[in-house]
């Protein structure tokens, strides 16, 4: 089983690379998360925020990354889990949880 890790919603890629603003990182956010939560309402979606505190955590930035997450958290859907918790979550929606770790075993 793999987690999601996304460039779209990454600081790295956004700040270093592509040189926004740390407001692009709170829109791309909000955007994404939106646009999850509409298509959660067919099958479960997981979203990955990569942040590294040298980037998004200096002064200048870490409001646009807190607005991301307040926004995130007032929706009532949304749950916050470890890689381990949604691996345990996709074990009991599975038709046969046994064959999931037999291939990961392989």
């Amino acid at each position: 089983m793999s987690v999601p890790y996304t460039l779209e919603c990454n600081d790295v890629a956004m700040i270093a690379v592509q040189h926004h603003a740390g407001r692009e990182y709170r829109d791309r956010a909000i955007n994404q998360i939106d646009q999850l939560l509409l298509d959660a309402k067919e099958s479960a979606r997981v979203m990955a925020l990569t942040v590294h505190p040298y980037l998004l955590g200096v002064p200048h930035r870490l409001r646009y990354f807190r607005e991301a997450l307040e926004y995130i958290c007032r929706q009532p859907e949304i749950v916050f889990w470890t890689g381990a918790q949604i691996y345990d979550w996709y074990l009991t929606q599975s038709a046969d949880p046994g064959r999931v770790d037999s291939a990961v075993a392989q």
